[in-house]
């Protein structure tokens, strides 16, 4: 989550290098593709995959908190949009606290993949290891062709149930089938995966003026670096309250930080530190800040989380 808040400030306000920026800084500007590349890996994709590897249960009450969370904490930070920054109340404003804003794009797609996970996961569970194989190769031969190589305008860069589904279900092949040489060597590839995409992204920009499409959740590098990402982190044994309580608030923070009514505010905040500090404080400065941003959204879900406890209380009483 906190690669997802940097990927919309600090990335939003630091522009892909130029051929006039590679040509006079080439350093910078490697280091500017390459944290891109490292970056996109590290959002998205991962949510999924940790989904695929544990698996999603299907349940009318995960069903009904999931809606209870997007629901309750998009009404109330547009509440205090009103109350403290003279928001009104219209069509609009009602559309985005029903989550209908393409900024919201995830909410209604883990949705989806929420609703057929039973189907995703009764495949997992029957199939062969030869039909997972041939259903995984034919997703990828389909899905690199469709979405990332031909880049069609309504498959929307890949962010789709169908982009979801698929990584569900490679995280859940490769627990059900492991391979010993990816589980082994995964922070290892990761790098590697990482350079390959870097060395695309950079040399295009170069000649071409863009990053061949390597800095997008859809393309099949992208995806095996963000299973590799999690394959690492899934080696590490930890016991943590502290990152417990703040696991429990990651969605909310997605919810509150990438809202209309506080993003701006996210932005400005984000842009006054990119104008007045450089180098090493500026990267010290922004990741107290991004810390900051999540612990605030954080401590305003715990509002959430009470009122939740309550309907559950008055649930058991009836």
């Amino acid at each position: 989550m906190l690669s997802i808040i940097l990927g919309h400030s600090h990335f939003i306000l630091c522009p892909m290098p130029q051929l006039d920026t590679i040509e006079q800084n080439m350093f910078c500007s490697i280091w500017n593709v390459m944290s891109r590349c490292f970056n996109v890996t590290c959002g998205v994709n991962v949510f999924i995959a940790i989904s695929g590897w544990f698996g999603i249960r299907y349940r009318i009450e995960g069903l009904g908190k999931y809606i209870f969370q997007v629901l309750f904490i998009l009404w109330i930070v547009y509440g205090v949009a009103i109350s403290l920054h003279g928001a009104e109340m219209n069509i609009k404003g009602i559309k985005i606290s029903m989550s209908f804003y393409d900024g919201y794009w995830f909410v209604l797609g883990y949705l989806g993949l929420y609703l057929i996970s039973p189907v995703l996961n009764s495949f997992i569970e029957h199939s062969t290891k030869k039909e997972f194989q041939v259903v995984l190769l034919s997703y990828y031969i389909f899905q690199g062709y469709y979405s990332w190589l031909s880049a069609w305008y309504d498959y929307y860069d890949g962010y789709s149930i169908f982009l979801f589904g698929g990584i569900y279900l490679t995280a859940a092949y490769l627990r059900k089938y492991p391979i010993a040489f990816v589980q082994k060597h995964s922070v290892i590839l990761l790098f590697v995966v990482i350079l390959i995409m870097t060395t695309i992204a950079y040399f295009s920009l170069w000649k071409f003026g863009h990053a061949a499409r390597q800095i997008r959740d859809d393309n099949p590098l992208v995806i095996f670096a963000s299973v590799l990402f999690f394959l690492s982190f899934n080696k590490l044994k930890i016991q943590n309250r502290v990152i417990n309580w703040l696991a429990a608030s990651c969605f909310a923070v997605y919810l509150i930080h990438f809202s209309p009514f506080v993003y701006p505010y996210l932005v400005s905040m984000m842009r006054s530190i990119y104008m007045q500090f450089d180098g090493f404080l500026y990267g010290l400065i922004l990741l107290l800040s991004l810390l900051a941003v999540y612990f605030v959204c954080a401590l305003f879900d715990q509002v959430r989380i009470l009122a939740w406890k309550a309907l559950l209380r008055m649930k058991t009483k009836v």
